[in-house]
């Protein structure tokens, strides 16, 4: 291998960390706000007159964020 071709390498595996490291740091914040959503959600759909309201309006979306309320885990 080269000098050259060594010295690409190198500076390709420091820009894939850096993007690994913004990908981290951005999956964490998204988790944070997924499980706030959630938490939020699952408050609001207690309430019998949102339940109702988004039943006899909106029932696929009910379906729907009652079913992230229900996935409790992320590891899944």
């Amino acid at each position: 291998m080269s000098p050259a071709q060594m010295a690409n390498m190198e500076r390709e595996m420091g820009s894939l960390q850096e993007q690994y490291k913004l990908v981290e740091q951005n999956f964490s914040q998204d988790v944070l706000n997924l499980c706030l959503a959630s938490t939020y959600l699952s408050k609001l759909l207690k309430n019998v007159e949102i339940d109702r309201y988004l039943q006899q309006h909106y029932p696929e979306i009910l379906t729907e964020l009652k079913s992230i309320v229900e996935s409790e885990s992320l590891d899944a």
